[in-house]
């Protein structure tokens, strides 16, 4: 499938690089999105909801609990920079009315994660990821 790109007057090919929608983190990728941004492309940006290969590796045995400022809601919500990974197993106990088959990405609430990690809040408790 062939596409053309149309060059934007000012800015050219007019690249950004995306960023994963979970963690934040570079995709690793550059894309061109010439006209079709009106604007200067920001150097980094979101572009879809589909996750980096680390995320999507978490994905297959954990749900992932993104931490947003209480208050917040929305597709978007302002988040914290802190993101929970809990065992699928386990996550379905605590969540036993959730379909976690279908959706493993939640926002939640500062002051929630708080309750349901209690002590374990903020501490380093991250298994080592897979390099990419």
């Amino acid at each position: 499938m062939k596409k053309d790109l149309r060059l934007h007057p000012e800015y050219g090919v007019n690249p950004t690089i995306p960023v994963c929608y979970i963690c934040g983190q570079n995709k690793n990728e550059v894309v061109l999105l010439g006209a079709a941004y009106k604007e200067k492309a920001p150097m980094h940006m979101h572009l879809d909801k589909i996750p980096c290969d680390k995320c999507n590796e978490l994905l297959k045995s954990d749900v992932l609990l993104i931490e947003v400022r209480d208050g917040e809601s929305g597709e978007n919500p302002y988040r914290t920079g802190y993101i929970t990974a809990i065992r699928l197993e386990v996550a379905k106990r605590v969540f036993e009315k959730m379909d976690l088959d279908k959706n493993r990405i939640f926002f939640i609430e500062q002051s929630v994660l708080k309750n349901i990690l209690g002590d374990l809040y903020g501490k380093e408790t991250k298994r080592k990821l897979p390099d990419n």
